[in-house]
């Protein structure tokens, strides 16, 4: 036996001896009482320990999932390390927290904890890493990545990937087998056995890494890191990081276990705790339950939730989201932006129109900055305007007041939105203490004129409600709805004599206003008629005026009064009027908009300037000291919107304004925020462009690429990079793994296929292809140009394949279909992030006349979902114009 045998040998030996170990503790403490949970707590007083109960259950889940993972896998690394006392140390690493360890010179760490860094370490590399210990310091001697298997009562590691200084690295096929020794024999089949016994060896036993074959649909289990993506998800809490990379290099993968790891108390550092712990507030979650992540598709969504609960992560739909799902709930149930059935905001999602110039696409950011701008302005100058008409009142305490409240309205230009809202809430109390004492007074004057027609007429009511309800249902024209007493609003009369009374009060407020401003109600409108109706039941003319100006200095105060609430909901009013404006000018907006009508990216951009204004509000320290104050309670309730983490998976397909929203929503005390992508990638019109782009909506955020792709054969990485370099004259920076076999097969190309039933032939016949080289047969995915050619191909497909017993799914709008050894049909736009064995592109020249403007980007993401066999198709004779130099690097079949 050789050296290399014998060292596998012995490698395996210990790896299979541990495993069981590992496994087996984890087993007998799953089958013994739990030594938590409320019969732990003495003299337990459930009165005031239910929160205690729930965190003792909550311990008790945890540790039981902790057993059950590693009773199922045991250990995913071994690492041999010579320390600089020249002690030898030799660490096992699990997915999960491990218990004691098995001593004799053998560690278990978790590979979320400091020790967990060896795994991701080549053999040579020089380490330090802090312990519970002490710290230690060293090289790595020796190297294994396990893939732990329970079959027939026995521990056997597969597909394991060794190297040490002296050997490898090699693939061992089965540990089990490496141990497997051949019985002594005597005679003459001695040399045959042997023979025999050799090659088994060498089955068993490969030279390099072999590439894995991607057997279902999903995201691929990568329990272990390489060097710079471990890293990564290492830095500290309150990074902002943007990875950036091609397909297959890992990127949403350490997003996973950035997340997992920054979620487990245990594995936070002294001052990522110090941090969380700093920033918990009454209404926000614990930190385990602080995070959000958002994603592009729904069935990146299926498989993001999949990953998670392999890294046993809790991730219920209200963590994991995509974009325009969680903006329709801030927009409608949080903000009032978008109209609800109990009042709410005005405006209406047309979710798939727009009603911007399509010069606005590539400027998202100056759009919003020219808003941002001209909405603060309009709201400090409204503030100006008023008062100034508190200084003209007759009222000497408005009087006094005009003058400290037009320093702040003035002054905010020169100031932060900060201090200017902190400045008008320190005024609020006595602003509105004299604004009730003028509503007590204006609601008092006419409730008395009521009631004089009350006792003139019993049936005043009665007789103006008959009226009112033979009049159009139509909304009461503008100018009467402007300064109205908005705490009237609240609630709507009950009865008709009720509505009937404030109406008659509504009414003689709008004639009072009108009097004042020496206008005249138009005698069409609603308000017109009424006040016609009424005569002169009203007020009189010198009672009508004093009201009016009363009602006009009341106007002024209330814009005064809840500065902050009045600051963010007001973003939508002064979004309608910029917007109207804008129109006139023939910029930025088409010409015809109903005026209730918005599209996504203009709920996106009111969302901005919301959530960026609480965010600046709340880092603010004077205002975080005073977050109790009833003033604030918009920012409270902001507060329970953030989380400790915020992740997004490719971001390059959400817009710069997406962005910036996710990162509004990131504690503002933590600012923790990551996210990766690729803008070869980007598969949406208003999708981030640059990092210009993503720093304008993050200015703090760090980028960092990956380069080493792990899913692509040779050819199709090749490929891939040509795909680029001629779709958009860039080059990109992948490299393939060291000693791994990346060698796989060209693609191949059908041309003329432009019926139906030809390209379901066609495809037959690849498909039976891929199952001769690959048995049984991988993961396929046929991907085609729009959601109505799913259906037909897959019944089509289906028929073909009928003799060769494979079952074809069609996937309708990306959602989860089928088995795991389908095949399945998408529309392409849906299939970001999924990786396959096999992929086959139907019609892309027909793309290339459909999508112009992406369709590079869909080409790309299209043909960078397959892992070895990729297959391309086209209606007509050739290849699109751009990809005809790629022409050569196409066979026709396998």
């Amino acid at each position: 036996m050789s050296g290399n045998q014998e060292e596998i040998q012995r490698v395996s030996e210990d790896t299979l001896n541990i495993l069981e170990r590992i496994s087996s503790a984890a087993k007998k403490k799953l089958g013994e009482p739990y030594t938590t949970g409320p019969s732990a707590l003495a003299n337990l007083n459930t009165l005031t320990s239910s929160e205690a109960i729930r965190a003792l259950g909550a311990i008790d889940g945890a540790s039981r999932r902790r057993l059950e993972t590693l009773a199922r896998e045991p250990a995913i690394a071994r690492v041999v390390v010579l320390s600089d006392e020249e002690e030898i140390l030799i660490y096992y690493i699990c997915r999960d927290t491990p218990d004691d360890s098995p001593g004799n010179g053998r560690k278990l760490a978790g590979r979320n904890s400091p020790a967990g860094r060896l795994a991701s370490l080549s053999v040579g590399q020089q380490f330090e890493i802090s312990t519970p210990g002490g710290g230690i310091s060293g090289e790595i001697l020796e190297k294994a990545i396990l893939h732990p298997l329970w079959a027939d009562s026995l521990w056997d590691s597969r597909q394991s990937i060794l190297a040490g200084k002296s050997y490898g690295p090699v693939t061992v096929t089965s540990m089990r087998d490496a141990l497997a020794r051949s019985a002594p024999t005597d005679g003459d089949d001695t040399l045959l056995m042997e023979i025999i016994a050799a090659d088994e060896r060498a089955t068993n036993i490969i030279d390099g890494i072999r590439r894995s074959v991607i057997t279902k649909m999903g995201l691929r289990d990568q329990p272990i890191l390489d060097h710079y993506q471990d890293e990564i998800f290492r830095l500290p809490l309150d990074t902002q990081l943007l990875i950036v990379g091609p397909p297959g290099t890992g990127k949403t993968t350490t997003l996973i276990r950035r997340l997992g790891q920054k979620l487990d108390h245990e594995y936070l550092d002294d001052d990522e705790r110090q941090l969380v712990e700093a920033t918990r507030t009454a209404g926000t979650p614990h930190h385990a339950n602080s995070w959000m992540m958002f994603t592009p598709t729904e069935l990146l969504k299926l498989y993001l939730k999949e990953a998670f609960a392999r890294e046993n992560i809790a991730a219920p739909d209200q963590k994991i989201s995509t974009w325009s799902r969680f903006r329709l709930d801030l927009a409608r149930n949080r903000f009032r932006i978008l109209r609800t059935s109990n009042g709410g905001g005005s405006f209406v999602l047309k979710e798939h129109e727009s009603f911007l110039q399509p010069k606005v696409i590539a400027h998202q950011t100056s759009w919003y900055d020219e808003f941002e701008a001209w909405q603060q302005e309009e709201f400090w100058s409204d503030l100006r305007d008023a008062a100034k008409t508190l200084k003209c009142a007759s009222n000497a305490s408005a009087l006094r007041l005009s003058a400290s409240l037009s320093t702040i309205a003035t002054g905010s230009q020169l100031t932060s939105i900060a201090r200017g809202i902190g400045a008008l809430v320190g005024s609020a109390p006595t602003v509105d203490e004299l604004l009730q004492s003028l509503k007590g007074e204006t609601t008092n004057a006419l409730r008395r004129s009521l009631t004089v027609q009350l006792n003139r007429n019993h049936k005043f009511l009665d007789e103006l409600a008959v009226f009112l309800n033979g009049l159009s249902s139509a909304d009461e024209e503008l100018e009467e709805q402007d300064g109205e007493d908005e705490d009237d609003q609240t609630q709507s009369p009950r009865t008709a004599i009720a509505a009937a009374a404030a109406a008659y009060m509504r009414n003689l407020r709008a004639q009072a206003r009108a009097k004042f401003a020496r206008r005249v109600l138009s005698k069409t409108s609603r308000t017109g008629l009424i006040a016609d109706w009424i005569g002169k039941r009203a007020l009189s003319e010198a009672d009508l005026r004093q009201v009016g100006e009363s009602l006009h200095t009341q106007a002024a105060l209330r814009k005064f009064t809840t500065p902050v609430r009045r600051y963010l909901d007001g973003v939508a009013g002064r979004y309608r009027r910029f917007r109207r404006l804008r129109q006139t000018e023939g910029n930025w907006y088409v010409d015809k908009i109903q005026a209730n009508d918005v599209d996504p990216l203009e709920v996106d951009l009111m969302l901005l300037c919301i959530m960026r204004a609480a965010s600046d509000l709340l880092q603010d320290r004077s205002i975080r000291r005073n977050i109790g104050d009833p003033a604030y309670v918009f920012l409270k309730d902001f507060i329970g919107l953030t989380r400790n983490q915020i992740m997004v998976d490719e971001a390059t397909d959400f817009s710069p304004v997406q962005l910036a929203c996710m990162g509004a929503l990131s504690n503002p005390d933590i600012q923790s925020f990551f996210a990766c992508g690729d803008f070869n990638q980007r598969i949406t019109s208003w999708g981030s462009r640059s990092i210009d782009q993503v720093r304008w909506a993050l200015p703090h955020i760090e980028v960092r690429p990956i380069e080493v792709s792990y899913r692509h054969s040779r050819q199709l990485n090749h490929l891939a990079k040509e795909i680029v370099r001629l779709c958009s004259g860039e080059s990109i920076d992948v490299i393939l793994p060291s000693n791994v076999d990346n060698e796989g097969v060209a693609p191949v190309l059908g041309t003329g296929l432009s019926q139906l039933d030809d390209v379901a032939d066609w495809l037959g016949t690849r498909i039976a292809e891929v199952e001769q080289f690959t048995k049984p047969l991988p993961s396929v995915a046929v991907l085609v140009n729009s959601e109505a050619e799913v259906g037909p191909l897959a019944d089509k497909l289906q028929t073909v394949l009928l003799d060769q017993n494979l079952n074809v799914v069609a996937c309708y709008k990306g959602q989860l279909a089928g088995q795991e050894n389908d095949i399945r049909v998408f529309d392409v736009q849906h299939i970001k992030g999924l990786e396959f064995e096999a992929v086959f592109f139907v019609g892309i020249d027909t793309l290339a006349a459909m999508q112009p403007e992406l369709f590079d980007k869909y080409l790309y993401v299209g043909t960078t979902r397959a892992a070895t066999y990729l297959g391309l198709t086209c209606e007509g004779s050739e290849l699109p114009t751009k990809l005809q130099p790629l022409k050569d690097a196409f066979i026709n079949n396998w």
